[in-house]
């Protein structure tokens, strides 16, 4: 929900959103309700104390001023205990047991003008909301039973306020009503959430249903276009007579319709970030972002260059998640190059402390680059403005100019960031922030696993020609195996064939291989674990064999998946050959000279 300028300037409002947000951080949103309602009572019991006990002193009460200001000194204390302890059971004991003393003093002596019985009818309205509904029920109850033997018995207890039997009964009844208003209010709040929450959980379970169809139906069709399309380029069209030539021209622009049809099916997809399997490990962010960086160098050696300015007084490593990070800048960086398709970039990468915690420290992150002239809908959507010459002639298909920001924004909404993206006469800055905490236990620069990933990504590399290439070619499918080794026998040297992610490590193992081409969805061992699992295997050797994905799979973060896991390069079905040759001859002729 959108927030406007008069919410934004409420301190209250403020305050509770700065502490929302770094308590969301931490812990689920129930529990930082009750860690606010703690707050909130403290802040609340302790600001009334103060006031009523400075009038009770004005008012020459003595005895009543030194009970409200002692318990606002004792809220202090249970505040300052519970901030630094989290022992919220006994906090909450304390908090109560004391509200009781003070409401019952109230009740005996009757305040400074004889009006000390009211504050007892407050008692079932934090009572039952800070215990919830069963425990704040019996804790609220204890007091009405106790209240009532109360007025019982005052006359024996000798205090300043007098209760008449009428006026008893008067304030049991406001009580029990009193009571019972704030338990029904209770229990429908919590009937309504618990529907709330099935409601979520069932919608959650439609979309996640709905997603793995779309993406399960989008891998179906795609490999069997992508067997059209290639076995398309195998036939020699000079061989055929003229009807066969049209009736073979008519199969291929159905099929290329076709696979238009499955690339907006998939647009429709959106990426979920899911806290809950995200890895949480130590990790050197300036080697993460090094070496995605790398990888596009490699890819687009001829036409890109990247600048990294990571600010000296990062010096530490953090705990969080690499790959949500890389996939940040993969979404980023591949569409600054989609937007300018011709032309050379240079993109130059900051990053800057905003403010340094203890625990954790607050970045900002920039990245500038050539114009992007974009162009957004109502939807949050960006397109690169094609050429006026393009506009004028009509020829240009609006797909082509998507720019695709979907996978960086989520990424840094969720973790409490947003992506800002502003031009200038020069160029276009995409600018956002993220908190990330601190590695407590990290010494010194001791070499970590992205440390050794960028060592293996910066060493050097020779040469392999694409016809003396060995190739392992992961694949399930026979169909799919023969179609890649009919297209490819002819220009590489050997090809070998795994069936699965375990059998690939088998022969990775056994045989050394100058490139991979691996499928994802695959039994056993699927190829994003697969590639993580040779990776490890690499990590004490002085070599990397490049991966290219070649996947079915084409949803929102697909390709970010595959490049975070430690591929070099993704091609999703269905792809020219052409296309894949050239990816091959990419990563295997990157020599001396060009890393």
């Amino acid at each position: 929900m959108p927030k406007n300028h008069t919410t934004r300037m409420n301190p209250l409002y403020l305050l509770l959103d700065r502490l929302t947000k770094k308590l969301e951080q931490q812990s689920d949103l129930e529990v930082v309700n009750k860690i606010l309602f703690i707050y909130l009572y403290h802040i609340t019991c302790t600001a009334t104390c103060i006031l009523f006990g400075i009038l009770a002193l004005t008012s020459g009460n003595t005895a009543l001023s030194i009970v409200l200001l002692a318990a606002a000194a004792v809220l202090i204390m249970n505040l300052v205990f519970y901030h630094f302890t989290k022992h919220q059971q006994t906090c909450k004991h304390i908090l109560t047991l004391l509200a009781a003393v003070v409401m019952l003093y109230l009740l005996y002596a009757g305040g400074t003008s004889g009006t000390g019985f009211m504050w007892s009818l407050f008692f079932p309205v934090f009572a039952i909301p800070l215990f919830g509904l069963s425990r704040g029920n019996v804790v609220s109850f204890v007091f009405f039973l106790v209240v009532i033997a109360f007025l019982s018995l005052h006359q024996q207890f000798g205090g300043s306020q007098e209760y008449t039997a009428a006026f008893s009964l008067r304030l049991v009844g406001a009580y029990a009503i009193i009571h019972l208003m704030i338990y029904f209010h209770e229990y429908l709040k919590l009937h309504n959430n618990q529907v709330l929450t099935r409601s979520v959980i069932e919608s959650r379970n439609e979309i996640r249903q709905k997603e793995d169809f779309l993406s399960k139906l989008s891998h179906q069709i795609r490999t069997p276009l992508n067997n059209l399309t290639v076995v398309s380029n195998l036939v020699n069209k000079s061989r055929l007579d003229p009807d066969l030539r049209d009736l073979f021209d008519t199969i291929m622009a159905s099929t290329i319709n076709l696979i238009n049809v499955v690339n907006n099916i998939v647009k429709v997809s959106e990426v979920k970030i899911e806290k809950e399997i995200s890895s949480q490990v130590s990790f050197d962010l300036s080697a993460s972002i090094e070496s995605i960086f790398k990888l596009f160098r490699d890819q687009y050696k001829d036409r890109i260059e990247i600048v990294l300015d990571f600010s000296k007084n990062i010096k530490t490593n953090y705990i969080g998640d690499p790959i949500r990070v890389k996939q940040i800048f993969l979404n980023i960086i591949e569409n600054v190059i989609k937007s300018n398709p011709d032309q050379k970039i240079t993109i130059e990468a900051e990053v800057d402390i905003e403010e340094d915690r203890e625990q954790e420290t607050a970045m900002t992150f920039t990245v500038k680059c050539p114009l992007l002239r974009l162009e957004s809908d109502d939807y949050g959507n960006y397109y690169a403005r094609p050429s006026p010459e393009l506009i004028r002639e009509g020829t240009y298909q609006p797909d082509d100019y998507f720019i695709d920001f979907i996978i960086a924004r989520k990424i840094i909404e969720y973790y409490g960031g947003e992506l800002e993206i502003s031009t200038s006469d020069n160029f276009t800055s995409m600018t956002f922030g993220l908190t990330l905490k601190k590695d407590t236990h990290f010494t010194g620069y001791k070499k970590t696993e992205p440390d050794r990933e960028v060592t293996r990504l910066l060493q050097v590399k020779h040469k392999v020609a694409l016809k003396d290439s060995n190739i392992l070619l992961v694949e399930d499918n026979a169909i799919n195996q023969k179609i890649l080794i009919l297209s490819l026998k002819n220009l590489v040297k050997n090809i070998d064939v795994a069936h699965n992610g375990k059998d690939a490590l088998d022969k990775f193992g056994s045989v050394k291989y100058d490139l991979i081409l691996m499928d994802i969805q695959m039994p056993v061992i699927n190829g994003i674990v697969a590639t993580k699992k040779i990776r490890e295997l690499e990590s004490s050797s002085n070599t990397q064999t490049p991966i290219i994905a070649i996947t079915a799979n084409a949803l929102s973060g697909d390709k970010e998946t595959c490049l975070a896991a430690g591929m070099n390069d993704y091609i999703s079905k269905p792809f020219q050959v052409d296309l894949l040759v050239q990816k091959m001859k990419n990563l295997l002729e990157a020599g001396e000279n060009d890393t």
